[in-house]
């Protein structure tokens, strides 16, 4: 994949930008950022929430750096591939400057920018998705064993990574069957290779939710809605006009400068073949419909970070079915994006100094080192604070998420009544509920977390922590 010299230094900006700030500023990993990290150190094939590919690349760079602020730099990695992918899925359609603008102005988009310090699934869905809709063009176009290959590979790792990635999945199956064009790639065997690949890559997944009675199912379904709905089947209405209304705005900047632009710019007439034009629709406009429709028909409130790759195709879509001259427009627009990773930039590092939340002002280490952490060999409570723990501790103990045993199968209780654990959790009646779990739960300790606002004022956060004392204490 060839890279534009305009899109290597943008891309190289963004990369050292959106690394360094948070390594800066932020004493803590984001809650997401640690709790992957902890899933990579338990290096099971799935997790109490999603399946295990965000916990391997976690550990893998941690192994490397021996840093869990490189989650910060790993973060950008992801986002800086998924950007050079989507500039090469624009080339396919799109003349140079075009597909750079296309690429160029998700730095407008928050899931691209604003939200990216937090390492998590759904960032590394904004590579994946564009990589797996890359080589599956290149395949049913050019029929090429490599991007086969590549494509199988990819659309596995989609689903080793999240669930509502099989959105994007489904999108290529419609093509497959639906469309003249996807139907003749049934003739090719290297279709059925690339399916055998992703098949083979999820399988061990599959085995380890069937050990473990599919339990992850249930938080999925609970984070859709757990089955509360609105009165008078309103859910079928408000939850997918909240989740397109909340996909609108973290895009605004973008769909306010392409519009800017088209407004002062020549009209062109649609020049993108047909052939191609029903390709972007079904890999870049249905995702984000078929995910309206099932909030629509079902009533499920989908989360507003679960579009978070939807809009990976934004400007290919816009120059695709709303064309105009370029020529006068490419500069300004170039400048706007520039603005915007500036915008957003300023924006992240003003919130975390002026923020007085103790997820952004916790001092990892000493509160790691303030709780004694490195004596105990487990560790549990709420996901934030026994993350941070986990993170953070020398000798990483295993983290038991909320004290549940049955959501946490990689926790051998037998040998924690023999060893111990830290408790540790922000919520004072959360500990309580969990004194009346586990009897032998020590009275907590506060850790009093001070944090000074910029202005002179001083907020107080109260941090709980104990121990469930073991036999050979």
């Amino acid at each position: 994949m060839k890279l534009n010299k305009d899109l290597s230094i943008f891309l190289i900006c963004h990369f050292l930008i959106w690394s360094i700030i948070p390594i800066i500023l932020r004493p803590n990993l984001p809650m997401d950022s640690a709790e992957a990290l902890v899933w990579g150190f338990i290096g099971e094939w799935g997790t109490n929430k999603h399946p295990p590919m965000s916990g391997f690349f976690a550990n893998l760079i941690y192994q490397l750096t021996n840093s869990p602020s490189s989650l910060y730099v790993l973060s950008q990695l992801f986002i800086v591939g998924g950007m050079i992918y989507i500039y090469n899925i624009a080339r396919s359609f799109l003349p140079q400057n075009k597909a750079l603008i296309a690429t160029f102005i998700l730095e407008g988009v928050a899931y691209y920018s604003l939200v990216t310090p937090e390492y998590n699934v759904n960032i590394i869905a904004l590579l994946l998705w564009p990589a797996a809709t890359y080589h599956f063009y290149r395949s049913v176009n050019y029929n090429t064993l490599h991007d086969w290959i590549l494509f199988g590979i990819f659309a596995g790792l989609n689903i080793l990574n999240k669930y509502v990635s099989g959105i994007l999945l489904i999108c290529f199956a419609a093509y497959l069957l639906f469309t003249k064009y996807g139907r003749a790639s049934f003739r090719s065997w290297q279709l059925y290779l690339a399916g055998t690949i992703a098949v083979a890559l999820v399988v061990p997944h599959l085995i380890w939710l069937h050990q473990h009675d599919y339990f992850v199912i249930d938080y999925f379904l609970g984070r859709s809605g757990g089955g509360q709905k609105l009165p008078y089947g309103l859910a079928h209405i408000i939850y997918p006009l909240k989740f397109i209304a909340a996909q609108i705005m973290t895009s605004s900047f973008a769909i306010i400068a392409l519009c800017v632009a088209r407004r002062f710019s020549p009209k062109q007439p649609i020049t993108i073949v047909k052939s191609d034009q029903i390709f972007i629709f079904y890999c870049g406009v249905l995702p984000i419909l078929l995910m309206t429709v099932i909030s629509l028909v079902w009533g499920i409130k989908l989360k507003s970070m679960w579009g978070s790759p939807v809009m990976y195709m934004l400007g290919v879509c816009f120059f695709t079915w709303f064309p105009f001259n370029i020529e006068k427009s490419f500069k300004p627009l170039l400048k706007a994006c520039w603005f915007a990773l500036v915008l957003f930039a300023c924006g992240f590092a003003l919130q975390v100094v002026f923020t007085t939340s103790a997820k952004f002002k916790l001092d990892a280490k000493d509160f790691t080192q303030a709780v004694e952490a490195n004596k105990f060999e487990y560790v549990g409570g709420s996901v934030w604070l026994a993350s941070t723990v986990g993170s953070y501790a020398q000798n990483h103990p295993n983290v038991l998420f909320l004290m549940s045993p049955k959501t946490n199968p990689w926790i051998d209780m037998v040998d924690v009544n023999k060893k111990g654990m830290l408790v540790v959790e922000e919520n004072i009646n959360l500990y309580k509920n969990y004194q009346k779990t586990f009897a032998k739960l020590s009275e907590p300790k506060v850790y009093l977390l001070k944090v000074k606002s910029p202005f002179g004022k001083t907020k107080e956060h109260k941090l709980y922590y104990g121990t469930i004392a073991g036999e050979q204490k």
